[in-house]
């Protein structure tokens, strides 16, 4: 915790190392390594492009919706409330007299979409055919990429705290090793943390577990959904605060942002709040009941009463969630642990989220941006493999040292495009009509 001194149970000293030596810390350094890694990833070039990647709704529609960045900071937002309540409230971490770090907690939070493409998961199925024959590509893989090698220092990313990457490895499998079936042909990546060229990485974080915790953490299963790949069963317990907040803040954020363009109407959340809830069960869901039926469109309060709306139903979220101990009393309190929503909570986010999903995502007109950014990811990439000279000097200088590395050092620049940069790059090499 930031210029705290106190000393925390939770975290050892692995948890704090990194995994280069770190000469720049100051001998007047009154920040902690986990308010460090804070630090690092909100400078940094990967965080500042979120600002121009959409989250559902495209950068060029409207002006007052979220964006990937506003998104990543909102889910900060709820992460931290969720620590915090947890802290308080779980009699297991205040029996041994441990507490979650805030600090990582909101520093793993903001990074955890960094690794998404232009056009979000369209940019992310189009990079995934391109390829294919190269490695594939995951937006959670290229995260961990960019933190553990291309921000910052080439080679070394950004240097950050063991515990900060455990924090962001929503799926603790290399890619290839999700692949039980190597004539698979479905477009969709795997789930993944980390991509073969960066196993070295991936081994220096599970170093410190014995044999049976990293058997524990590394489990997998066969995906019902999926044919072919495996699911990750585990994370860290903070990593699986994120996934909730993360969650939290798509249910009810990004549908705030469709009930405001009118693409979502009251009734519907009516309906969704009404049949997946029971009266006087919970303080905050019974506000936001109250609170819906009072809305009117046409009230000059209308936007300040629906965020108002909305911060009951992130707050029932907050305030009720659990924690379940699932591994051996030996295990690292950080994979022993895991964050949920009791099962009802749970269903109400699904719902919220499936209203977003139907009214929004599936839309005609998204739809038809993410067909259009889709088709420009792989022009890109066709040109740019082609064609090294369209990429920066220093990618061209890596190809030339590492030319087996061409198509991932391609897809590392196609991926840190925003949505805009990339539209008026395809435009410049194939003029103004194709991708109209």
């Amino acid at each position: 915790m930031y210029l705290s001194n106190r000393t925390n149970p939770f975290y050892d000293k692995q948890d704090r190392e990194r995994r280069h030596q770190d000469v720049s810390r100051s001998r007047l350094e009154i920040r902690d390594d986990f308010e460090r890694d804070h630090g690092r990833i909100i400078h940094g070039a990967s965080f500042r492009r979120l600002q121009s990647k959409k989250q559902v709704i495209g950068v060029d529609v409207g002006d007052l919706h979220r964006t990937r960045l506003t998104h990543s900071m909102e889910a900060a937002q709820i992460a931290r409330g969720m620590a915090h309540s947890l802290n308080q409230r779980t009699e297991a971490l205040r029996r041994d007299d441990c507490r979650i770090d805030i600090s990582l907690i909101e520093a793993a939070a903001l990074a955890h979409d960094l690794g998404h493409p232009p056009f979000g998961h369209d940019g992310e199925m189009a990079l995934h055919g391109c390829m294919q024959d190269h490695g594939g590509f995951e937006g959670n893989a290229q995260t961990f990429r960019i933190l553990t090698r291309l921000e910052g220092k080439q080679g070394r990313g950004l240097n950050l705290t063991r515990g900060l990457l455990l924090s962001v490895m929503k799926y603790p499998v290399v890619l290839q090793d999700a692949v039980t079936d190597p004539d698979r042909t479905e477009k969709y990546p795997p789930k993944s943390s980390v991509f073969d060229a960066d196993r070295d990485a991936f081994e220096w974080v599970l170093a410190p577990f014995s044999p049976e915790e990293r058997e524990f953490y590394l489990k997998r299963e066969p995906d019902p959904v999926h044919p072919g790949i495996e699911r990750c069963l585990r994370l860290t317990l903070e990593c699986s605060i994120i996934e909730l907040a993360d969650d939290v803040a798509y249910a009810t954020h990004d549908l705030e942002d469709a009930v405001n363009l009118g693409w979502v109407h009251l009734e519907e959340l009516q309906e969704v709040l009404r049949q997946n809830g029971e009266a006087g069960k919970w303080e905050e869901w019974d506000a936001a009941v109250q609170m819906l039926d009072r809305l009117n469109p046409r009230h000059p309060d209308f936007k300040h009463d629906l965020k108002q709306l909305f911060a009951y139903l992130i707050s029932c979220f907050v305030n009720h969630l659990v924690i379940t101990e699932e591994g051996e009393p030996s295990y690292s309190p950080r994979i022993r642990y895991r964050a949920r929503l009791p099962e009802e909570l749970q269903r109400l986010n699904q719902q919220l989220k499936q209203r977003v999903d139907e009214r929004v995502i599936r839309s005609p007109s998204v739809q038809a941006m993410a067909f259009k950014g889709g088709r420009i990811v792989r022009s890109l990439f066709e040109a740019m493999s082609e064609e090294i000279q369209l990429l920066p000097f220093h990618d061209r200088q890596r190809i030339e040292e590492h030319p087996e590395a061409k198509e991932r050092i391609v897809c590392d620049y196609i991926a840190g495009m925003t949505d805009p940069f990339a539209i008026r790059m395809a435009e410049k090499l194939y003029g103004h009509g194709r991708f109209v």
